[in-house]
């Protein structure tokens, strides 16, 4: 177990705790505590008041009207309708009796499909549920029943208000806090930064459900930005071929010279101290009162708006890792060679991780935009934050470029602008 989130110099931090697979099934309960979502106060309560009403709410007792009553024909499977040995009729408490066959039928098709809490009775309209040992007995195989109980933990922690399974491939961390909110926690066994309500990639300052409107429409209209989905675009003045190779939208042609912005392909001079209007979509006001058509080209065109914004950012963010990484192999041959300690560089590698976690705040601005109604509030909004997230990014820099120079066998970071 560890504790992370102590940094009280950053806004963004969280306190949360990283649980492996032993000290997380010290906190984990059964079938009761899954169905009420770990609200041990209400399950209290509950049992106060009725403690056979809370079992059968909980389907893990059955209720007086789903119970059979055992009869002569109870030697016949419900299932296969085949005549069999009463010490193969197996039956839960309320009494369906269906034989060992069926049963492991049941259970084996179920976990192969991934189900693990949830298993209930076969009999129709009966939701007892089929408690744990019930079902390891009728699995055939280790395999198998290792593959249920991997279900049943991953069910049991879901289904806690405090905690998570890491998102990460393969990872076995459980991540548990004491408040549950949208906030930031990164997993200590695979480095995985997600949000912990809903465990996609952390979307600040955008809320969840916003996040997953924008992630199904960009999914669903996919093959409609392809076209904007390439690292090229013609140079404004000659025309020539320009890839993107950098995090910074201030590009110059290597034909012509000429100084322009990656986004709108409007002359960087002209951009002034308000380089970033171009990132606000202008909205036409009279859209309402035209044609379907001329109002659904208007919804494309502001999709691709914002779209081709977010894509950006996320190729940047790519490319600046690559320069991340070519700045910790040149700290590395400067360190072998004497020229200053890592704690000397260590300026460098802190200013490139915050130069990135400002970029991966900037694309998630872009949902958040997009969804806003238009009017006063979202002009405000806008201006306001396009204004303090540029001149914060600016304080530190944004595209980073490490080179030798022949004078002094030192290199150098030199920093852009970006919108």
């Amino acid at each position: 177990m560890e504790q992370q989130g102590s940094d009280s110099f950053d806004p963004e931090e969280y306190q949360f705790t990283c649980l492996d697979y032993r000290e997380s099934q010290k906190v984990l309960s059964k079938l009761i505590l899954v169905h009420f979502h770990w609200q041990v106060a209400q399950i209290l309560d509950r049992y106060k008041s009725s403690s056979s009403q809370l079992l059968s709410d909980a389907q893990v007792q059955p209720s007086s009207t789903c119970r059979s009553v055992p009869t002569p024909q109870s030697l016949q499977c419900g299932v296969c309708l085949q005549l069999v040995r009463r010490d193969t009729l197996l039956a839960l408490p309320c009494q369906h009796s269906f034989c060992k066959g069926c049963w492991e039928q049941h259970c084996t098709v179920l976990v192969k499909d991934g189900m693990g809490v949830g298993i209930s009775c076969m009999a129709q309209d009966c939701s007892l549920q089929m408690p744990e040992d019930f079902v390891l007995s009728l699995l055939s195989g280790e395999e198998l029943k290792d593959k249920y109980r991997r279900y049943l933990f991953r069910d049991y922690v879901e289904s806690h208000f405090q905690l998570q399974l890491c998102p990460g491939a393969d990872c076995p961390i459980v991540i548990q806090v004491q408040e549950p909110r949208a906030r930031r926690v990164q997993c200590i066994h695979c480095n995985e930064v997600f949000c912990f309500k809903c465990r996609a990639m952390y979307h600040a300052p955008t809320d969840c459900p916003t996040v997953r409107r924008w992630l199904t429409k960009c999914a669903d209209d996919s093959e409609t930005a392809n076209y904007i989905s390439a690292h090229t675009k013609d140079c404004p003045k000659c025309n020539i071929c320009i890839e993107k190779n950098g995090g910074c939208n201030h590009m110059q042609c290597s034909k012509c010279k000429h100084d322009f912005c990656w986004m709108c392909l409007g002359d960087w001079k002209t951009h002034g101290s308000e380089y970033y209007e171009c990132s606000r979509y202008k909205e036409n006001p009279d859209i309402v009162n035209q044609s379907q058509q001329a109002q659904a080209r208007e919804a494309l065109k502001k999709y691709l708006f914002y779209f081709e914004r977010w894509e950006n950012h996320n190729k940047s963010l790519q490319l600046e890792a690559q320069t991340y990484q070519r700045i910790q192999e040149k700290i590395q041959e400067r360190v072998m060679n004497n020229l200053g300690t890592w704690i000397d560089w260590q300026y460098m590698q802190n200013a490139a991780k915050l130069l990135a976690k400002c970029r991966y705040t900037l694309q998630y601005t872009y949902p958040y935009a997009y969804y806003m109604e238009s009017g006063p509030r979202k002009k405000l909004s806008a201006r306001s934050e396009a204004v303090e997230m540029t001149r914060y990014v600016l304080l530190i820099s944004v595209n980073w470029t490490v080179f030798h120079s022949t004078c002094n066998e030192c290199f150098w970071v030199s920093g852009q602008s970006i919108e």
